[in-house]
């Protein structure tokens, strides 16, 4: 197991300030509950906290491990023998997972302060899975930290949940995701767009980092900054355009007939983020400095012609969309409606 530092991690003030006063304080629990949206970093922040609480040389008032001692030695290494991380084999956490994490813990630690079981996805343990870490987290071994990661906290035991601190995460904001998007590699246009995109995830944002899907939300700003203007009509045969682009994308010879859902939800999440970035110019904001610059003449043109309160209202039809996507088996005939109802409403 690897990591970073938890002053490197971007984002999640507030919970990196709590975990350092824990850390200052010198007195840890044995078992904590990191909860939140997919793909912002819950992991990475609980690899963090327990290669401090693992590290040996580090003093009191430091928020980093040393770098140093065997216990970070052996994580550089990526081969510490107190530091087990649980993931998901198949589409579940295993019984004989957490027995032979729990087996580990019977023993004092190897080269580390600590012993420490992270489970990932800690949403999809087995029920017997469950049961057996539930006996551990009651009577937990001196020295043993368990760290469980969850976006869905409601389907843990609650006996479970109980027993545990737990530490509720938030997204990630755009800035934090475009800047780790440009750390990693991307140019910055790409990234300000995947960030926009990525409601927060930086999985997510790494996925949009594809030149395909990026093609997509591009084609739907475009369509999206001439609703009002076009006619109703046009809803149509540019959402046939879109099921080309999606195909293209996705390496298909035939174009699609229909969206699929996941489609859907990435042509809302565009359609919607070029609607709020129009609001966002309204509001003052400098649209050279928006995830949409690169389309500045046609955001001015709508912030100009457009009220500000029928933008808003349009971004709620998006939203209620996805909400009831669940519910709406034409998928494709609901994305036209939609159109058609935003050029209604923006002209």
């Amino acid at each position: 197991m690897n990591s970073v530092s938890l002053s490197k991690i971007r984002g999640h003030r507030l919970q990196l300030d709590i975990l350092g006063r824990l850390i200052a304080s010198g007195r840890h629990g044995h078992a904590y509950l990191f909860e939140g949206p997919e793909g912002v970093g819950k992991l990475t922040v609980a690899k963090a906290l327990v290669a401090r609480l693992a590290c040996w040389g580090a003093g009191s008032s430091d928020l980093d491990p040393c770098g140093h001692c065997r216990s970070c030695s052996a994580l550089e290494h990526e081969d510490h023998p107190d530091l087990k991380v649980l993931l998901k084999d198949g589409v579940s956490i295993k019984i004989d997972q957490v027995r032979e994490a729990i087996q580990r813990l019977r023993y004092d630690p190897v080269v580390g302060r600590v012993k420490a079981v992270l489970i990932d996805a800690a949403d999809t343990l087995r029920e017997e899975a469950a049961n057996a870490l539930l006996k551990t987290l009651e009577e937990p071994p001196p020295a043993t930290i368990f760290v469980l990661v969850t976006a869905k906290p409601q389907v843990l035991l609650e006996t479970i949940r109980s027993r545990c601190q737990s530490l509720r995460f938030a997204d990630l904001p755009e800035v934090d995701l475009a800047e780790l998007l440009v750390e990693q590699g991307q140019a910055r246009p790409m990234a300000m767009t995947a960030a926009a995109l990525a409601q927060g995830s930086l999985t997510q944002a790494r996925h949009l980092c594809d030149p395909g899907r990026l093609a997509v939300a591009d084609l739907v700003a475009s369509f999206a900054l001439r609703l009002g203007q076009d006619a109703p009509a046009t809803a149509a045969p540019f959402t046939d355009q879109l099921l080309a682009q999606f195909a293209s994308a996705s390496g298909e010879e035939k174009v699609r007939r229909d969206l699929a859902r996941e489609d859907l939800v990435l042509a809302l999440d565009a359609l919607r983020a070029v609607l709020r970035d129009v609001l966002m110019v309204q509001c003052g904001q400098d649209v050279q400095r928006l995830p949409h610059a690169r389309h500045a003449v046609a955001v001015q043109a709508m912030a100009d012609r457009v009220d500000p309160e029928k933008l808003a209202k349009g971004i709620e039809l998006c939203q209620r969309l996805e909400g009831r996507l669940q519910l709406n088996p034409n998928t494709k005939l609901a994305w036209i409606a939609l159109l058609v109802e935003l050029g209604t409403l923006l002209r």
